[in-house]
């Protein structure tokens, strides 16, 4: 493309304008398809779309738009300069490049963005999902308590909000079916999101789930949060903290066990977190004791206990003589910790 968009055939030789072997034909047809289809996905008028292109900087008007996506009665078209094709490309949201593929690319092209928003919409969905569920167990760990109930009445009438209505919304708020409902909602939704890939490619996973993702690595990503991290850091940074780890405290199912602390946290109040750190060891070690029924239980279990000696860095000796205590191959060490989630850094992510 130069003024036009540029013929790579040499300076003397005759272009036949019905040959389709032309590429500056192939080129402008493409761009004429992909726009018409552009405009047709996204409900555009003609209109609109020279609008669109003004808006980016080239000035266009719809009778422009007209002769390009309308053939003349010998199949040309109007020509297009360099800069309504990159214009268009920056519209539409796509590489220059891509824009003179014939349209088939472009639909393709259109189901793979698509699927890519669906995959990233699911997995910010799940975060806000989880960020629900632990308002949810704040709220029914609060409403547990008769004081706290009649101080949200007492509140609500000063709202001129009747007490059967009052009773009606803590009744909802307490209620287990709902609270079990939410909780397989999320569950649903996490096991969706694992069948969709990674959200490029978005190949399924042909592994077994827990070699994706184990219980034993949010376990052992709590027992650092509740264990070294809260207690270490300063009563107004620990909610941050907690909501950032809303998902991993969700799917490990330790709400019930935690709640308590961050409820006080969110107060203001700092707590013992020895009681969740417990309960975390007590999970870890019935990982441990199991009898592993394949490969990947036997490494989740052997994560479980590296995970609760796991201290920070160490040389490749000190993983050897820790391997041969634990009666593993330093090659199933390896593996268990990357189930684990254990790293070198000194920290568990």
């Amino acid at each position: 493309m130069g003024a036009e968009m540029s013929d790579k055939r040499g300076a003397g030789e005759r272009v036949d304008p019905g040959d389709d072997r032309d590429p500056r034909r192939l080129s402008e047809e493409n761009i004429a398809l992909r726009l018409a289809w552009e405009m047709r996905r996204r409900g555009w008028s003609q209109d609109r779309m020279a609008q669109e292109l003004t808006n980016a900087g080239c000035p266009t008007h719809q009778s422009a738009i007209s002769k390009i996506v309308n053939s003349k009665p010998d199949g040309s078209r109007r020509a297009i300069s360099v800069d309504e094709a990159i214009a268009m490309a920056q519209v539409f949201g796509i590489p220059l490049e891509e824009l003179p593929l014939p349209s088939e690319g472009a639909e393709g092209r259109d189901l793979h963005d698509l699927s890519r928003t669906v995959t990233q919409e699911g997995r910010d969905a799940r975060e806000q999902y989880a960020r629900f569920i632990l308002a949810w167990a704040r709220l029914r760990h609060r409403l547990s308590q008769q004081e706290n109930q009649a101080a949200y009445k007492e509140f609500l009438s000063t709202r001129r909000v009747a007490a059967d209505r009052t009773s009606e919304a803590i009744e909802t708020w307490l209620a287990a079916d709902s609270w079990r409902d939410a909780a397989v909602t999320y569950d649903v939704l996490e096991r969706t999101l694992q069948t969709m890939g990674n959200g490029r490619d978005l190949t399924p996973p042909t592994q077994d789930r827990r070699w994706r993702h184990s219980i034993v690595a949010d376990l052992l990503r709590l027992r650092d949060l509740f264990g070294r991290t809260i207690p270490g850091s300063q009563v107004r940074a620990v909610p941050e903290l907690v909501q950032d780890s809303a998902e991993v405290l969700v799917r490990a199912g330790m709400l019930d066990a935690a709640i308590l602390i961050i409820d006080s946290y969110e107060r203001g109040e700092a707590h013992s977190t020895d009681d969740v750190v417990a309960e975390i060891d007590t999970r870890l070690q019935q990982i441990i004791d199991r009898k592993p029924q394949d490969r990947l239980d036997y490494l989740e279990s052997l994560a479980a206990r590296i995970g609760l000696r796991w201290k920070g860095g160490e040389t490749k000796q000190e993983q050897e003589e820790l391997a041969a205590q634990l009666g593993a191959t330093s090659e199933d060490y390896v593996d268990a910790k990357k189930v684990g989630g254990i790293y070198r850094d000194t920290r568990l992510r």
